[in-house]
């Protein structure tokens, strides 16, 4: 990942503040996935973008679950795409480095190799250099890492964490193919965004570390948002959530309200202000997209 682990730590030591003094509840843990409030009222395998919607309405989630609109990923989102991409991809590299006799000259062209693949099915120029960024951001943020760690310096392994795990979200409601974008740490789940700061990215926590303790049977209370953009040269932002009682609330309740819309095929409104990278603009304003 692009975290480096003394940055990783530093929002642990603040984070633990947050929940000695706001603990969360064992009804509120996934673990708890029989009983309500956690318990759904209908297992309909939602995706996390399903209760984490741009939309303000969630129209968008109407349009994809009950009309059966498939829309084409927007040039943003095929940022998001190969920017995730070559994050997975380069971590693997490393670990195949890491248990092979591989030269630093043959890996970096392994890494190489692994951005180049990418960095081509990226829609813009500004996309090649975000990819390219994080690619070899990437590389050195983990090499990096396990080099100090090997010495003793750094408590936290950087090879040991966990990149795009697969979790079952069934337990709660969700889907059971979900995909974590890494867990660097037990009780820590990272998310990487390549757009603008919403709300909606931390009901994603929420739903990451529900899924994690359904599975696990231990505690997910921590989240890194790490935001990157191209602004001249990679710019990268990490920010600390602690996923606490009023979070998972939050998301508990959105993805009960998506249930019911589901179940009632209730059609919702046409938002007031469309976020302008949405996949379903020229559809989304048709008077019955369902004829």
């Amino acid at each position: 990942m692009v975290v480096k682990s003394e940055v990783l730590l530093k929002w642990l030591r603040t984070l633990r503040y947050l929940a000695e003094g706001y603990p969360v509840e064992p009804e509120l843990r996934g673990w708890s996935w029989q009983s309500p409030p956690v318990r759904p009222r209908s297992y309909l395998g939602l995706a996390v973008q399903d209760v984490a919607s741009y939309c303000p309405t969630r129209r968008d989630t109407w349009l994809r679950r009950v009309v059966g609109v498939r829309a084409q990923p927007t040039p943003p989102m095929r940022v998001g795409l190969e920017v995730h991409g070559v994050v997975t991809s380069v971590t693997a590299v490393l670990r195949r480095y890491l248990f092979s006799n591989y030269s630093p000259a043959v890996l970096s062209r392994e890494v190489e190799k692994a951005v180049e693949s990418h960095t081509k099915n990226c829609p813009t120029r500004e996309c090649a250099q975000v990819v390219r960024g994080v690619g070899w951001l990437t590389y050195h943020t983990l090499v990096s890492d396990w080099l100090w760690s090997s010495y003793g310096v750094m408590p936290v392994p950087a090879m040991a964490l966990f990149s795009e795990l697969r979790v079952d979200g069934s337990p709660i409601g969700l889907s059971n193919n979900m995909r974590v974008d890494a867990i660097p740490m037990a009780n820590v789940v990272v998310d990487l965004k390549t757009g603008k700061r919403s709300d909606v990215h931390e009901l994603a926590l929420a739903a990451y570390a529900l899924a994690l303790e359904a599975s696990l049977e231990a505690p997910v209370d921590y989240g890194l948002l790490v935001y990157v953009w191209w602004n001249g040269a990679l710019q990268v932002e990490t920010r600390g959530v602690y996923i606490g009682p009023d979070l998972r609330k939050s998301f508990l309740d959105a993805r009960d309200e998506v249930i019911d819309m589901l179940l009632t095929k209730r059609e919702p409104q046409v938002a007031v202000d469309c976020p302008q990278t949405c996949p379903y603009l020229e559809v989304c304003r048709v008077e019955n997209p369902s004829s």
